[in-house]
């Protein structure tokens, strides 16, 4: 099978590439400009290729750029959606709505046999309340990409406990840096349901097999807790010292302006991640068949342990 990894210079790109070479699968890589794909990716996507299955070929996939699309479609089996801008400029949604429109026909015009897109637990916002933007952006690529002729399956995932997730690296940052952290009161109600990375690439690599399916399934570890429980859990399993403190009165976008200098992360990036705290991001849908027959889902601390080892 030939597929196309859209954003495989991300975090779960580069590290599902290396995954599907293993499987023996003909894999292209997909970056937005092949002439400045940085030596990490390129020695992401070969990692073990050389006794695991091949090398990955690059190509240029700009979804800003239909032109570009018909070229890096063409032969292409199955495609592998891992684009979203989280919160990156006043226009982001509007970038990622116009990507995922164009890569819908681009994909209708290939006869592309289907898609897998990694999308964000859907929380549902009580009376009064919104989702964040990062999340109905992301909501919003989803029903664009299922508006057309292929097959569109949407893997629905929460906080990824993988080294190099933004997610697990803001996790590992704030008990590294912060022996005593503030905790608002909203983020106190809320709940997180976090998933291993090695479940997620599998669950990928699974959803490319058998027949094509539409729709979406939400994958987690199977255990719920609040962010601050999360917190204390990675700094016990680290074996770092740390104390939480609530504060009240502290809306999301203070905190995620407090916090991007303290984890020198992209504001934007941290701001999409601590707007969608507010709500609870736990599984709800319970779509058999996400992971192969006896798989055993890993656990938050076996999670972290591993992550920590990468």
């Amino acid at each position: 099978m030939t597929v196309l990894v859209v954003g495989s210079g991300g975090y779960l790109g580069t590290r599902l590439v290396p995954e599907l070479l293993a499987r023996g699968h003909r894999v292209r890589a997909g970056v937005t400009d092949p002439r400045r794909a940085g030596s990490r990716e390129r020695a992401s996507h070969e990692r073990g290729s050389h006794d695991r299955g091949g090398r990955a070929e690059t190509v240029h996939c700009d979804v800003l750029d239909p032109d570009c699309l018909p070229a890096a479609l063409d032969g292409v089996d199955s495609v592998v959606y891992l684009v979203h801008r989280m919160g990156h400029g006043p226009g982001f949604r509007s970038e990622d709505a116009a990507g995922a429109t164009a890569m819908r026909e681009a994909m209708a015009a290939a006869g592309v046999g289907r898609c897998v897109y990694v999308s964000g637990l859907a929380p549902s916002a009580g009376p009064g309340e919104t989702l964040s933007r990062h999340m109905s952006s992301r909501l919003e690529v989803e029903q664009l990409l299922s508006a057309g002729p292929t097959p569109v399956f949407t893997l629905r995932a929460g906080i990824v406990l993988g080294a190099g997730s933004v997610s697990f690296e803001l996790l590992r940052t704030l008990c590294d840096r912060l022996p005593v952290q503030p905790v608002p009161s909203w983020m106190r109600g809320s709940r997180v349901e976090p998933v291993a990375e090695r479940d997620v690439l599998e669950a990928l690599c699974h959803a490319l097999e058998g027949s094509p399916r539409s729709g979406h399934g939400d994958l987690g570890c199977g255990e719920a807790l609040t962010y601050p429980a999360l917190l204390r859990r990675f700094s016990r399993v680290a074996g770092l010292p740390t104390l939480r403190v609530p504060v009240f009165g502290v809306p999301w976008d203070l905190v995620a302006a407090g916090l991007s200098p303290v984890v020198d992360s992209d504001p934007a990036t941290v701001g999409a991640l601590v707007e969608s705290l507010r709500h609870d991001m736990v599984t709800t849908d319970r779509t058999p068949d996400l992971l192969p027959a006896g798989w055993e889902r890993t656990g938050i601390d076996d999670a972290i342990r591993r992550a920590l080892r990468d």
